[in-house]
């Protein structure tokens, strides 16, 4: 953290590290530089100091004093095989220093932690270049030099035979020119070196080459070249030694390209950590080309692992462009492999070992999978490095290469990791800062957007922030809100003074309140409040206050009471209606036109009406008091037995009676329903309307209906047998066609054969659709299905495409978009007959045009011809049966157009026609429900 006031620098490491390393100087020089250089680099300067402990040795920036006051630490542990333990430590100068500081926060620990383990890195590869270092000075002390002698031309006259374990033979190279011996790109360098001894008289020099022998291999040598001049300063020659160092010129090598690499690296995971980079993927690319490069390698991958699904996906890859093409075709294998494909990999990964392929020929059987992949691409060898995090596994990292045996460098593991680690935690940072991003604008969305007033202020009144809710009740902007106290919004009476004094010291002590007072708009006026307070931040006396205004609830309460005054007078004046109400109701049950009655638990009769009687033909006072089955003369009481139980008593009961009344049967509608009276006997009302007369039209209509049911069945059996008799000689001609179709060699007439198969499977299905049709005469209903009305428009268009390429003509549509609806598949009869009947109306070489409008509810569809048209008079019964307009020779049936609004119809939708408003011809429409509004489940018998 930065001190307080300051901008925080948003870099991982600045140009000082990095010159730092890079600077030709001690090992222990460069340590002390670091420790030196730390707090300005963690943007610390002048105010804390820093140590480096490393194993016995400590390297201290000026003035560093170890005291109580730390500012954080990291610690790389100790490894065997390195035999070093690295320790980062920042202190504050002093006491006051520290209090001037935030908390450590976790984005800066990780800064402090990456570059501790970036010059773990670096001790770790500088231990390995003084090994190098040693083995070279071992090694030249160890051997031979070579020695050589040149003519004042440059051609070599001696060259001892040591040259010959490099690959060149000693007496093939006498009276050559040295420069045919040298690297081409170190040629220029010795010619000038030659030229300047032969002009000069100057002392002994030395210049690093490489020598290349027959088969163009290099080696580097140190040349010590010794010039001779005559005692007159004529040239000679020279003479020279060879002493080889590839070694160190491959250490060199090595080491820079190491410390590029590293570079590189750090420099790209300083763009990773800034949190106000919103897609980190535009990034990672572009760095995995460079580090391919670097590492010299064919492709380079990046997996993560999803264990819920036991799979892995690939996230970034990149590759030479040779090999891109091959990639792109197996991406559908490459972008997500399962675990269980790869066994021996997953289990050495999960043991967090790196996994090599030097050669495809090597991989053992269990790797099947990755071998086909390398053939496929045409790799040979792979490195891949698995990535831990929590010591679980998330995924791994790797890089290939067509080259068997590849040499990979060895700090290719660290490099490789170091970037998966960066690119992993840089994401679930960037998640992470999402998130929270996201949760800050949802609570700020959620304070601002709530229906009441909310403060959130000290202890002593100062409003540190309002809501907009909060701005509207008072009546002023935010800017003014947050200048004024809390003081400030109630009126000056000293009571709502005291009131909000009080409410704050009881929020303080007990941790909320809650109570009702009054506040100021700032147009004077007044406003009843309720508010609740709460304590945010005890430490600092921070509170939130949620204000409604119950100005209207308080006038809701003094309406209500009003409102229970009058209803109580409502409730007498309603009181006296109901008595006369049941005057008339006692009228009303006297004088229906069907029974009436009034049965005890023993179904005694205990009050009846006049209707009653007039159903039964006996007076009303020789009933009341007799059961029931008393007012039935006899033969009528076994119906009621059958039909009258005990549970007439207990529910509602309803049933048709016959009785026998005078000697007449008539047959009863009887309906009761138990009275559920407090402090009351046990009672039933009933009803009884003579349905005599209703009970024989029914009997009639029922015999009718018989008759009529049976008619239906014989047109559907005459429908089914005309419909088997067309469909054998349509199915036979399929099946001739499909045997002359395998037989036939000629593309011309298996093509034409094609044709008469596809038509003859359409005259099949027209069959069926017309047999089908047939029975939309006897429904209502059709079942409905999810279908796109472009596709369907789209396949009509298609199938009636060669009537109208034979007539010169071009169906036009634009059907881009899908339209989604429910309905049956013989929708689309509607719209290959409507289409049908555009190309035979319409004159050739003419075009007609097919478009959908959306509709809030429905699609209209429009077909629209350039034929003759249809007269205004002929419009409203072209859709009836066997109706067609005066079309000349066209022959027709006059059904289309009526199979086409049965069809519509039963869709629930609406078909029509008008003019063309474009000239001659006709605008067919038809309006289809779409979406759910149409989704009723519909069948067809």
């Amino acid at each position: 953290m930065v001190l307080m006031g300051t901008s925080i620098h948003n870099s991982l490491f600045d140009n000082m590290l990095y010159e730092i390393l890079a600077t030709d100087m001690s090992f222990d020089q460069k340590m002390e530089e670091i420790a030196k250089a730390l707090p300005q680099i963690l943007r610390y300067p002048e105010k804390a100091s820093a140590r480096i402990l490393f194993g016995p040795y400590s390297y201290k920036s000026p003035g560093f004093e170890q005291g109580k006051y730390q500012i954080s630490s990291s610690n790389i542990s100790k490894n065997e095989e390195k035999n070093h333990e690295l320790c980062l430590e920042l202190f504050y100068n002093n006491l006051s220093l520290k209090n001037n500081y935030e908390p450590f926060t976790f984005d800066e620990k990780q800064k402090l932690d990456f570059i501790a383990k970036i010059l773990s890195i670096f001790i770790d590869k500088e231990i390995e270049v003084k090994k190098a270092r040693y083995d070279y000075d071992f090694l030249l002390g160890s051997t031979n030099e070579i020695p050589y002698s040149l003519n004042s031309e440059g051609k070599i006259v001696y060259i001892s035979p040591k040259i010959q374990e490099y690959g060149l033979r000693p007496e093939q190279m006498i009276s050559r020119s040295f420069t045919d011996y040298l690297c081409p790109d170190d040629r220029y360098e010795w010619l000038n070196i030659f030229k300047k001894i032969k002009s000069v008289d100057i002392l002994p020099l030395k210049a690093q080459m490489r020598i290349q022998n027959n088969s163009k291999e290099l080696h580097w040598f140190q040349n010590h070249i010794d010039p001779i001049y005559d005692e007159m300063g004529n040239f000679l020659g020279s003479n020279g030694l060879l002493s080889e160092i590839n070694r160190r010129k491959e250490a060199e090598i090595h080491s820079q390209e190491q410390s590029n690499a590293f570079r590189f690296l750090a420099r790209a995971c300083n763009q990773f950590v800034d949190p106000f980079f919103e897609d980190i993927d535009l990034l990672i690319e572009p760095i995995l080309e460079k580090i391919r490069g670097i590492l010299d390698a064919d492709s380079i991958f990046i997996y993560e692992l999803n264990h819920s699904e036991n799979n892995m996906h690939l996230t970034h890859y990149t590759c030479v462009p040779l090999l891109k093409g091959r990639c792109e075709l197996e991406m559908d294998k490459l972008s997500s492999l399962s675990t269980a494909q790869f066994p021996t990999i997953i289990e050495k990964f999960q043991k967090n070992e790196p996994y090599y392929v030097n050669s495809i020929e090597q991989l053992p059987d269990s790797e099947k999978n990755l071998k086909g992949l390398l053939t496929t691409l045409d790799l040979e060898s792979a490195q891949i490095m698995p990535v831990h995090v929590e010591n679980q596994l998330v995924g791994f990292i790797g890089v290939v290469s067509a080259t068997k045996n590849k040499h990979w460098p060895s700090y290719s593991d660290d490099l490789l990791r170091i970037l998966f680690d960066s690119i992993f935690n840089a994401k679930e940072r960037g998640k992470t800062y999402t998130m929270l991003d996201n949760t800050m604008h949802l609570y700020r969305s959620l304070f601002d957007r709530s229906n009441d007033a909310i403060f959130i202020h000290s202890s002593e009144g100062t409003i540190i922030d309002a809501n907009r809710s909060a701005c509207k009740t008072i009546g002023c902007s935010h800017s003014d809100m947050l200048s004024m106290k809390i003081a400030d919004l109630y009126p000056h009476e000293s009571k709502y003074m005291a009131q909000s004094r009080s409410a704050i010291q009881k929020t303080l002590n007990e941790g909320s309140t809650r109570f009702e007072s009054k506040m100021k708009h700032m147009n004077d006026s007044v406003i009843d409040v309720e508010i609740s307070s709460s304590v945010l931040d005890k430490e600092n006396s921070i509170m939130l206050s949620i204000v409604r205004d119950i100005t209207e609830r308080k006038s809701s309460e003094l309406e209500l009471e009003n409102y229970r005054k009058h209803l109580e007078e409502i409730v007498d004046q309603r009181t006296s209606e109901l008595q006369t109400a049941n005057s008339w109701v006692s009228a009303l049950y006297d004088n229906a036109p069907i029974g009436i009655g009034v049965l005890n638990k023993d179904l005694e009769l205990i009050d009846l009406n006049k209707g009653m009687a007039e159903i039964t033909g006996i007076p009303r006072e020789n009933i009341v008091g007799k059961s029931l089955f008393s007012i039935c003369t006899e033969g009528s009481s076994k119906y009621l037995d059958k039909d009258l139980g005990p549970d007439i008593l207990e529910k509602q009961f309803s049933t048709e009676l016959h009785w026998v009344c005078n000697k007449k049967h008539i047959c009863i509608q009887f309906n009761s329903q138990p009275l559920d009276l407090k402090d009351s006997p046990q009672k039933v009302i009933f009803t009884a309307q003579d349905i005599t007369r209703r009970k024989q039209a029914e009997i009639a209509l029922k015999d009718y209906a018989g008759q009529l049911e049976k008619s239906n069945e014989m047109k559907d059996l005459f429908t089914d047998i005309m419909r088997h008799d067309l469909l054998n000689p349509a199915n036979i001609v399929k099946g001739f066609t499909d045997v002359l179709i395998k037989k036939e060699k000629e593309e011309k007439k298996i093509h034409f054969l094609s044709r008469i198969r596809d038509n003859t499977e359409r005259l099949i299905d027209m069959i069926e659709n017309t047999a089908y049709l047939s029975k939309l005469e006897s429904t209502e209903t059709l079942d409905l299905q999810k279908m796109d009305l472009g596709r369907i428009l789209t396949s009509c268009i298609s199938e009636m495409a060669p009537l109208a390429d034979n007539e010169n003509m071009d169906i036009i549509h634009d059907l881009q978009q899908p339209y989604p609806l429910k309905a049956n598949p013989i929708i689309k009869e509607v719209f290959i007959n409507l289409l049908s009947n555009a190309i035979k109306y319409s004159p050739s070489e003419s075009s007609i045009h097919v478009g959908v409008q959306e509709n809030d509810s429905s699609f209209k569809i429009m077909i629209k011809d350039r034929g003759s048209g249809i007269a205004d008079d002929d419009k409203p019964y072209i859709f009836n049966r066997f109706n067609r307009a005066q079309k000349g020779s066209i022959k027709g049936t006059g059904l289309g157009l009526a199979i086409v609004k049965r069809i519509v119809d039963l869709h629930g939708g609406s078909v029509g026609v008008e003019d063309n408003p474009e000239g001659q011809g006709s605008v067919f429409w038809v309006y289809i429900k779409k979406g759910t509004e149409n989704n009723r489940n519909l069948g067809l018998g």
